[in-house]
């Protein structure tokens, strides 16, 4: 288990998954070294220096545990990683509070008698220091068992690089042969090679506390640095001082401290500069890989080109649109991308881009056509954005192959054609027919002599054609969904004029272009042919001529106003539109409310009759 340093993270560091295994490894076996001299009497892989202290029993449990709880940590099992890491604390804490208790727990030579005894020493007692460190790593690797944070990574870097410094400084008192240094004053000294594990556990404590997205350069590299860099001058500083115990006046020792701990200061600033650095760095790649990670996600061809028009990058859509591989089209010029003719109309979209330099579609409004490899033409709308970086200027160019929108286009306005066709064919059908049904009433008027029979035939053949009237507008008119209502009232009069309907008649036309639907052209149309028959058969009796007067306009917001002004004998009422039993007043109030329109009845001279009603206007396409 301890040799499977695979994380089961997803996207762990493998960098640092080896430096921890190799860290486990080293204090379980050391550990397990130990452990197997003490049960077979072996003072080798005990005590590794003559004049050194051996490595206690219980402390090559200690190294054995933390081994094991930095290997479950790489392996994602928490609990047995933390299960490991209090053992060791427990040991450590147990060892240091009989020093501090002056008390014996009897847990010494709980496993084995010492046979290796230091002078002034409890037997199997381990040096005040390691017990120390046993604590502080314990601590380090409980709470990366418990929870895993930036500020938890934080602390266990620090506490690993205190650790470091601990038992860095002993390392240095075994190489420059001074027993203050490792031993502590009057307590047991540390063994060499238990400093060398706690060196060890530190460094696997550093490497679990570096978070993976850190790239091995932690929030707290820095004061790590300064921390070790520190204790390894105040190690060097006791033995200087050792050293020339003998010589009061020699200033070496301070001077040595002073340099080291300027020297310790300089490497901390310098490890946050390049942890700066390296966060730059990271920063940059990223942002690239976010870049090109768009520009090969993006569903257009993407060409970004130089101010000499050679093309410097392009995506997986662009290979695949063009037919070009990529080496193909970077370092080429993007003409080759153009058809040959269109070279010029190209140059000149151009410059005039570079003139204006802001993003906007090319050729916008304009046919636009592109050229694959294999010679094929293909429609294109082309998207440029300028782009500078330092003293360099870009276009990015989108090219859209907008063939499937062009052919979809194509069939659609096909359709919309013969659609229009089809109502055209049949505005014209109904206007025919309408027609029919007027000359048959026609025929029908004139095969009696009464008026009584002639009157209502003829008034209904005039109806008939004012809605015929309105087909054969729409028939001949561009846009089938309105109609003009001001023409379709000139019409109207024209029409009832010419027909002989009442005395010579002068007309007078104000109106407006208005354009409205179908929906309400016919009943207006019924309207006005009833208002302006009215008034040429009934205002201008025993009269030989008269005027009058018609008027289309926009009376108000979203409503329309039509007026039917004649200058004959008056004497229509707003009351004869509500009680007149005849059929065309009939169908004025029907329509009127149809239309929820409003009317109105002024006098003199003659008559003013006007309507007014809501309508949405048909805007030109």
């Amino acid at each position: 288990m301890m040799m499977n340093i695979r994380s089961k993270s997803v996207g762990s560091d493998w960098r640092r998954e080896m430096l921890v295994g190799a860290a486990a490894f080293v204090l379980v076996v050391g550990g397990i070294a130990v452990c197997i001299g003490w049960l077979v009497g072996n003072a080798a892989l005990i005590q590794l220096r003559s004049d050194g202290a051996p490595m206690k029993f219980n402390a090559a449990l200690g190294f054995i545990a933390l081994g094991l709880s930095a290997a479950l940590l790489c392996n994602s099992m928490r609990r047995a990683a933390l299960v490991c890491g209090l053992f060791a604390g427990a040991i450590g804490a147990l060892t240091l509070s009989q020093d501090l208790l002056h008390v014996d727990w009897g847990i010494d030579q709980l496993f084995v008698r010492a046979f290796i005894i230091e002078p002034g020493s409890t037997p199997g007692r381990m040096a005040p220091i390691a017990a120390v460190l046993f604590v502080l790593s314990s601590i380090g690797f409980v709470t990366l068992s418990i929870r895993s944070s930036r500020t938890s990574s934080t602390f266990v870097g620090l506490l690993a690089s205190i650790i470091a410094g601990l038992s860095a400084t002993s390392l240095i008192g075994y190489a420059t042969q001074t027993p203050i240094a490792y031993g502590w004053g009057a307590s047991a000294s540390i063994a060499v090679h238990a400093a060398g594990g706690f060196v060890v556990a530190a460094l696997a404590l550093g490497a679990l506390a570096t978070r993976v997205e850190e790239q091995f350069s932690p929030l707290w590299l820095p004061w790590a640095g300064l921390i070790s860099g520190l204790a390894c001058t105040a190690s060097l500083g006791a033995v200087l001082s050792h050293e020339f115990a003998d010589v009061p006046t020699s200033r070496v020792p301070e001077l040595t401290v002073a340099i080291g701990a300027a020297m310790s200061i300089l490497m901390a600033g310098a490890l946050q500069s390049r942890r700066a650095l390296a966060g730059a760095l990271a920063n940059s790649a990223q942002s690239e890989i976010l870049m090109r990670s768009i520009l090969e996600a993006a569903p257009d061809a993407m060409l970004i080109v130089d101010t000499a028009g050679r093309i410097v990058l392009a995506n997986d859509m662009a290979e695949r649109q063009f037919g070009y591989s990529r080496a193909e089209l970077i370092g080429n010029g993007v003409e080759r991308l153009i058809p040959e003719e269109l070279h010029g109309n190209h140059a000149r979209y151009c410059e005039r881009f570079a003139a204006e330099r802001n993003t906007r579609v090319m050729g916008a409004g304009r046919e636009l056509q592109a050229l694959r490899r294999d010679g094929s033409r293909f429609d294109v709308e082309i998207a440029l954005s300028p782009v500078s970086l330092s003293d360099r200027s870009f276009v990015v160019a989108a090219v859209r192959d907008i063939t499937l929108r062009r052919q979809t286009e194509q069939r659609l306005r096909e359709s919309l054609e013969e659609k229009d066709l089809l109502l055209k064919e049949i505005h014209h059908r109904v206007k025919n027919n309408l027609q029919v049904v007027a000359s048959m009433l026609a025929l029908q008027a004139a095969k009696t002599d009464a008026p009584t029979v002639q009157e209502p035939l003829e008034d209904c053949r005039q109806r008939v054609m004012s809605m015929a009237l309105v087909h054969e507008k729409l028939y001949g008119a561009r846009d089938l969904r309105r109609i003009d209502l001001g023409e379709l009232a000139r019409e109207i009069a024209t029409l009832l004029i010419s027909e002989g309907v009442g005395p010579r008649i002068t007309t007078k036309f104000s109106v407006e272009p208005i354009a409205i639907d179908i929906e309400r052209a016919v009943p207006a149309s019924l309207i006005m042919n009833e208002l302006m028959s009215n008034a040429l058969k009934h205002a201008f009796k025993d009269r030989a001529q008269g005027l009058l007067s018609i008027c289309v306009r926009r009376c108000e917001q979203g409503r329309v106003c039509i007026e039917v002004a004649d200058d004959g004998v008056g004497g229509l009422h707003a009351d004869s539109f509500r009680t007149a039993k005849t059929l065309g007043m009939t169908i004025v109030r029907n329509l009127t409310r149809q239309l929820d329109a409003q009317l109105s009845v002024g006098a003199g001279p003659g008559t003013v009759v006007a309507i007014s009603f809501p309508i949405v206007e048909v805007q030109d396409k």
